[in-house]
């Protein structure tokens, strides 16, 4: 890969964060997928997350009633949750879990301006594109509302920030970068960043802090600076993360020579 230089493909790239955190996640993959232009085998956890999301985005659009969700759930779950199973146990866990949730669904304690929201932006005159899974507004204020399949937990009141906190603000990032878009199209930051973990049923509501939204945008464009300067991009060859999440194991040269 080194013989041949893809900065002028790469500097036409329209960003997400989602490009950014593969690149951190796999460099090869990376270049697979936005280089090459290879498309993703489905994977069982992913897909968990994409289901729930569209029976939540369906909900807010006025397709589905509240008290359909849960039969929706049960009567799709074989179809819509595609690649290979993990253990009995797991998925039996992860429809228990959904089925909670759906029982217990309320929605947000906020004004709904859109679901799933494409937002088109710049930052640094760099182009991003998002999708905002909720906008919503309460007395003068705007919320972002992001989906998550991931156990997240509130941030604790500790001096020295636990493991779980640290997850936490990792999450924020992309919230952040939304931000961003946010502010160009509304004329100021929301007041909180929010995660509705569906899996737990844990709703977390995190003020907008200024740092850390600087913090989001530097990260950024340090990792598009980065990508734009590699010409290796070297694999991160890891267990769960290439069996279970990655939808282009199998035709990775690096996985199999393993």
């Amino acid at each position: 890969m080194a013989d041949i230089s893809y900065r002028p493909l790469i500097d036409d790239m329209v960003w997400s964060y989602s490009r950014i955190a593969c690149y951190q996640q796999c460099g090869y993959k990376w270049f697979c997928k936005y280089i090459r232009g290879e498309r993703e085998a489905p994977r069982f956890y992913t897909s968990y997350g994409s289901f729930l999301h569209k029976l939540i985005e369906s909900y807010y659009r006025g397709s589905l009633k509240k008290s359909d969700m849960k039969m929706k759930f049960l009567t799709d779950f074989s179809t819509e949750v595609q690649g290979a199973r993990p253990s009995e146990k797991i998925v039996q866990s992860y429809i228990e879990k959904g089925i909670a949730y759906l029982e217990s669904f309320e929605p947000f304690p906020y004004n709904m301006i859109d679901v799933e929201m494409e937002v088109k932006y710049e930052i640094n005159g760099i182009p991003f594109i998002g999708y905002i899974d909720y906008l919503g507004e309460k007395d003068g204020e705007l919320y972002i509302v992001d989906n998550k399949s991931r156990d997240l937990k509130p941030r604790s009141t500790r001096k020295k920030p636990t493991k779980k906190d640290e997850e936490l603000d990792e999450m924020l990032v992309q919230l952040y970068l939304y931000a961003a878009a946010v502010e160009q199209i509304y004329g100021k930051f929301p007041k909180s960043l929010c995660f509705n973990c569906f899996k737990s049923g844990v709703f977390i509501e995190e003020p907008f802090v200024r740092e850390k939204y600087d913090e989001a945008i530097k990260w950024a464009l340090d990792m598009i600076g980065e990508i734009k300067e590699d010409e290796n991009f070297r694999p991160s060859v890891e267990y769960f993360g290439c069996i279970h999440l990655c939808g282009l194991t199998s035709d990775c040269e690096y996985w199999n020579n393993q």
